[in-house]
């Protein structure tokens, strides 16, 4: 009884902050009312745990020793009813004005334009390629459930956005029923996208193949995720077509921030274990997936077993032993979609069930009295028993059945290449997946098969991969090459001890770095496509190492091909700018890798640069100089590699305005590059750039002009093209210097020749959203504060002013509030502050109250990041106290990353 009045104390004082929820509630009580079975679900919950635990511990001492177990798992229970109070209390409190602001940033974001035929073709259905036929046959019942999706979701001349959630426990068939309501398509949709929302990866793909389905132009061109998310999310908005979004497995709000077609008409469905209100909507519906009851739980194994089942059932012919056998099996696996599936494989197979239900049943419940712990985290009565089914099946597979799904089940389940487990180096395939490996007549003396071996899987790897199908563990497109494991599958894969776990683990790691392109001498990666194909398995073992690192001497270690393997996944992440997915991976590589090692430098560097374009230089300082204190230990002076260290160290003191130290850094760094020869050109070309970017700082600009010119035409004979991405650097250092002449005009040309080459490479890099910023500024010197403000004169006569004014800025704007969803950070801030400027010159005032609105904004976001050390401290008020406008400028300008001022 002590022990429960610690819960139920904590329990009451959640329920009390919830009530207060409830007096703070308007007409609308949707949310609370769903939060309020939320919350008893969990009490219920607590409650079982704790009469289950009593029962099972009739003595003093058994109830302490059981105790730890129970206490955790209230605790969860407890987490759980908090974090859902939490979140209504933010629904509640997020104000009107709240969703208008986001509403109107998507509509700056998408400023309308002169909009030509619709480029795709209709009607379009993107299913999920787990169903090739768009749905999965075995779907049972629910019926009713469709018709109150599509009671809410029917378009019907709606000119809102309608948002529905199905959610419940894994395996009750959630991705079944969306499916199948996209498949019958009641509302009769122009077009419908499946968006796999495991990982920001995935959604990211997801937006790529949907701007592809639209026939957008420039959606099929390799690393443009973020332009075809720009781009479908304008579409879904100006379009007059109706559309229907299934965001599947969502779970975690950010996540989904930026891929929110705020401010859009149409409708979106998703599916979730938990019933969250990602965008804080206090419209959206949605509705819990119970699983079947007895009635339709029969019926669905009986239709599963098959016809000869289905007429010994309505003959009435079936075995009173085998009725009362399958109602105690269905009651035990929970009424679960999925595991009623699995339970009729099971009956079905003469090896294991011998096509009797109850000599089926015979053999669960022995796997569930003898299942073995999972490594991590003990289950709940119903997982236990959904588990022991599991077990079943796995011990009915062969040996490299069961090999390859212990590999896969450690590997992303968004879509899993068969090329994979065909490398040309076959040492890849030491240890667990040895079966896999080429006959030795197709492989060379250094473990290299030929490149006709390794096209199509071998007999051994065929027979596992059919074995898993038939089993229904797995999915397989041959067409596309790609298997599938349903995370349901994986979360149960039961390893026979941390050793074996251990194995397994070193084997997807080993896997995945050999197909995964290597990042050398701190170049950039070469083999983008590749890096698309791989990036989301090396993300997922990041997260299942992070998730098995626990305490104790049999922890998870990384090997030396996982901790290379995620250093290149953090380096391409970072290339890429998905900077926080970086900095979690690099974070995750730490853990396994020791300290005192060029690897462990190598890690530094990656975390450096990220904190380094994410302007946060306290963060980055300390990583580069551990960087370049253990290349000063390990690489000679004149080490390629120790140029990495030297060049990093000139940014970050130039971004800390200690120029004069930069230079000798720079002077360092190219010295050794210089005399690296042909192989550190595009090296060598960056550290010369970066030198007369400092060169720039000092008002040095004679120097500056010149290095500049060499580093472009350095790179122009290396790569043979004038249009390469880093060149976009190189007009915008070039545009820099003749501001600094006072040199508009020529600085507006050089700006947008920076602007030009952006477009074409990375039209959401923020190199391009500085170019579309500064040229704004040119206009504004140039005393021509409208074409700063208005795209053209002649589209004022068509659309209002608000549609096209800040053509430029809006632009900027656009990039980088798509960048940074779900915060105002240094570049916004920049951008709405001198949007204020050029909006207060208006002489009529017609603008005013719009310009101190952005003002306001832009000064709390600097409060806010200068507080957080994002910034560098710049005074903006002069003698008197007033506000000086070049020190204001200033301390906008020390919340860009360096490179972007």
């Amino acid at each position: 009884m002590g022990r429960t009045v610690v819960w139920s104390k904590r329990l009451r004082k959640d329920i009390e902050v919830f009530n207060r929820c409830l007096d703070a509630c308007d007409d609308d009580m949707n949310e609370a009312r769903l939060t309020a079975v939320e919350i008893l679900e969990s009490i219920l919950q607590i409650l079982s745990e704790s009469v289950q635990h009593l029962q099972n511990c009739p003595t003093d001492s058994e109830a302490s020793k059981d105790w730890k177990h129970v206490e955790d798992t209230i605790a969860e229970y407890l987490s759980e009813i908090e974090w859902a109070v939490k979140h209504v209390n933010e629904i509640i409190n997020y104000s009107k004005a709240n969703r208008e602001k986001q509403a109107s940033t998507l509509a700056m974001r998408h400023g309308l334009v002169f909009e030509p035929e619709e480029p795709g073709t209709f009607p379009i259905f993107m299913s999920s390629k787990k169903y090739p036929n768009g749905r999965n046959d075995e779907f049972y019942g629910r019926q009713e459930e469709l018709d109150r999706i599509n009671r809410y979701l029917d378009y019907n001349g709606s000119t809102e956005l309608r948002t529905y959630t199905i959610y419940g426990r894994r395996g009750v068939g959630k991705t079944d029923l969306a499916m199948e309501y996209a498949a019958r398509n009641p509302a009769g949709y122009d077009a419908i996208f499946w968006i796999e929302c495991e990982t920001s990866l995935s959604l990211r793909h997801s937006f790529t193949n949907m701007a592809v389905e639209l026939n957008l132009p420039g959606a099929d061109r390799s690393g443009h995720h973020e332009e075809n998310q720009l781009a479908v999310l304008k579409w879904l908005k100006s379009t007059k077509k109706t559309w229907l979004l299934i965001f599947d497995n969502a779970e975690r709000e950010s996540v989904l921030n930026g891929y929110w077609p705020i401010g859009s008409v149409g409708a979106i469905l998703i599916t979730s274990r938990k019933y969250h209100n990602f965008m804080k909507d206090n419209k959206r519906r949605g509705d819990t997936i119970m699983p079947f009851d007895e009635t339709q739980s029969w019926e669905l194994l009986i239709k599963l077993l098959g016809k000869s089942w289905e007429d010994l059932d309505k003959r009435g012919l079936i075995k009173t032993s085998e009725e009362k056998a399958a109602k105690e099996f269905i009651k035990a696996i929970g009424g679960l979609a999925l595991a009623i599936q699995i339970a009729a494989q099971l009956i079905t197979d003469p090896n294991i069930g011998g096509n009797t239900i109850e000599s089926t049943y015979d053999t669960f419940k022995e796997h569930e009295r003898t299942l073995p712990p999972r490594v991590v985290k003990q289950r709940s009565n119903l997982v236990h028993a959904l588990d022991a089914l599991w077990n079943m099946t796995f011990n009915s597979l062969t040996r490299n059945g069961r090999a390859l799904l212990s590999v896969l089940s450690l590997l992303s389940p968004d879509g899993i290449l068969i090329d994979l487990f065909l490398p040309k180096n076959q040492k890849a395939l030491d240890g667990k997946l040895a079966f896999c490996k080429q006959h030795p007549d197709h492989v060379d003396a250094k473990s290299q098969a030929t490149l006709s071996s390794v096209i199509e899987p071998t007999r051994a790897l065929r027979a596992a991969i059919d074995e898993l199908v038939r089993a229904k563990l797995i999915k397989e497109d041959i067409r596309a090459r790609m298997l599938w494991a349903h995370r349901v599958v994986q979360e149960a894969m039961n390893y026979h001890s941390t050793l074996d776990l251990q194995e397994y683990f070193n084997s997807a790691s080993a896997l995945v770095y050999e197909a995964f392109p290597k990042q050398e001498k701190g170049d950039y990666l070469s083999e983008r496509d590749r890096c698309r194909e791989f990036i989301s398995h090396g993300a997922h073992l990041s997260l299942k190492f992070a998730i098995y690192d626990h305490n104790g001497a049999d922890k998870l270690k990384g090997s030396e091909e996982f901790i290379k393997l995620l250093s290149n996944c953090a380096w391409y992440l970072y290339e890429i700018g998905d900077y926080a997915q970086c900095l979690k991976v690099v974070e995750t590589d730490c853990i396994a890798c020791k300290e005192d090692t060029l690897q462990y430098a190598t890690l530094c560097n990656i975390a450096g640069a990220a904190y380094f374009e994410l302007n946060r230089l306290n963060e980055c300082r300390v990583n580069w100089e551990t960087m370049y204190k253990l290349h000063a230990q390990f690489l000679p002076e004149d080490s390629l590699e120790r140029s990495v260290s030297y060049h990093n160290m000139g940014n970050l003191e130039s971004a800390c305005e200690n120029h004069e130290e930069a230079m000798v850094y720079f002077d360092r760094a190219i010295a050794i590059r210089t005399q690296a020869g042909d192989d550190a050109t595009d090296l060598l070309a960056l550290a010369l750039l970066c030198k007369a970017r400092a060169y720039y700082c000092l008002d040095n600009l004679d120097d500056a002009f010149k290095i500049t010119a060499r580093s472009e035409a350095l790179f122009v004979r290396k790569s043979g093209s004038s249009e390469k991405h880093f060149l976009a650097f190189v007009h915008y250092v070039y545009g820099n210097i003749e501001w600094a002449k006072r040199e508009w005009s020529l600085a507006r040309q050089s700006y947008s020749q920076s602007l030009k080459i952006g477009l074409i490479n990375g039209p959401i890099h923020p190199i391009t959203a500085a170019a579309y910023y500064s040229i704004a500024c040119c206009e504004f010197e140039l005393k021509h504060p409208e074409v700063a403000k208005y795209e053209n004169t002649e589209l004022l006569l068509t659309f209002t002013v608000l549609t096209v004014r800040r053509k430029n800025l809006d632009k900027s704007l656009a990039i980088a509030s798509l960048r940074s969803p779900n915060r105002d950070d240094g570049t916004m801030a920049r951008i709405m502050w001198k949007m204020s400027v050029i909006l207060e010159d208006d002489t009529y005032g017609t603008y005013a109250k719009e310009a101190d609105s952005l003002r306001l904004r832009a000064e709390l976001a600097r409060q806010q990041l200068t507080a957080s050390g994002e910034s560098g401290l710049v005074f903006a008020i002069d003698e008197n106290g007033n506000e000086d406008r070049d020190e204001t400028e200033a301390s906008y300008e020390a919340l860009i990353p360096f490179f972007y001022r």
